[in-house]
């Protein structure tokens, strides 16, 4: 996606804005992998030999609770990159949030939000990784109330966005309909898509694929955080009440899986919905495979010229 967005060709017309905001959330799916790599990791040496447990107790604990600066990253950037969607297409009288400074501005204040959320979290609530089952623990049962009602707001936050990203995504498909609407029926409500010309016609049919598109990314990109918010905090526990203990493991496995998933589904459903993404991309890759042959060929050649030049 990174190749796509910054690649300076004719045919990339993605605006500075959304390249930016699309910027934050490849850098905040990066982030959800540290924890994977610089946890598990150092738990291991731990079980191995006991004389790094100091060392790897702050680490755990900090790493576990970066899980938390991502998820929530991703969220609210995903947020945010809808909101310049709706924006861009149903209230275009306030593009102006999302220009030069204020979007620069706006983009802080997501990043500052997250670091307020994981200070928080952090403070509240004691996460830690244990190696033995493959599980993510979260203990926020403290003494005060107040860490309990700190994880139901972030639970429940965590599972509103993705909805009001899904209701985002409705209301610009509605618009998208009432477009096409207008373009298929036009102002005097009778149907005169007979009497357009070839470039209004594959207008109205680009506007359908746009639309049936539009929804499906919706439905995966929001889906998939609905279900995984769920899965993350209650699959689990459910599994090992129906089937035994034997079940723990298994389902802390598809845990830590799904969220790799989770991390690989907004460019997946980019790549399967925008044949101009894929173009970009092939575009770039059989340039970089040439440049490669080029250079195998150079070498091949100059080695040849040299073995003859010695004898």
């Amino acid at each position: 996606m990174a190749t796509v967005l910054f690649c300076k060709d004719r045919n990339n017309h993605y605006s500075r804005e959304f390249t930016l905001i699309v910027l934050q959330v490849i850098i905040s799916n990066f982030t959800a992998f540290l924890p994977q790599i610089l946890v598990v990791l150092p738990e291991i040496f731990k079980t191995k030999n006991n004389s790094y447990s100091s060392e790897t107790t702050w680490i755990n604990r900090a790493f576990s609770t970066s899980n938390t600066f991502s998820l929530f990253s991703i969220l609210h950037f995903s947020l945010l990159l809808t909101l310049n969607r709706f924006v861009a297409l149903i209230l275009p009288k306030y593009r102006t949030f999302f220009k030069s400074a204020k979007l620069y501005f706006l983009i802080a204040v997501v990043w500052l939000s997250v670091l307020a959320i994981t200070s928080a979290d952090f403070y509240y609530c004691t996460r830690r990784f244990l190696v033995w089952n493959l599980s993510w623990e979260a203990n926020c049962a403290k003494s005060s109330g107040i860490s309990q009602t700190w994880w139901r707001i972030s639970y429940r936050w965590a599972l509103l966005i993705p909805n009001i990203m899904f209701a985002m995504y409705i209301a610009i498909l509605y618009s998208i309909r009432r477009r096409r609407h207008f373009v298929i029926y036009g102002n005097s409500g009778k149907q005169h898509i007979m009497n357009m010309g070839a470039k209004h016609k594959s207008s109205v049919i680009k506007i359908s694929y746009y639309e049936w598109s539009m929804l499906i990314q919706a439905v995966w990109n929001c889906g998939v955080w609905i279900i995984g918010v769920i899965i993350f905090n209650f699959l689990s526990p459910l599994l090992t009440k129906i089937f035994g203990k034997g079940a723990d493991l298994p389902s802390r496995i598809f845990i830590n899986c799904y969220i790799i998933f989770i991390c690989s589904v907004l460019p997946t459903v980019h790549f399967t919905y925008s044949k101009q993404s894929r173009d970009i991309l092939k575009h770039h890759l059989n340039a970089w495979s040439q440049l490669k042959m080029g250079h195998l060929e150079t070498r091949l050649l100059s080695r040849a010229i040299g073995t003859h030049g010695t004898m």
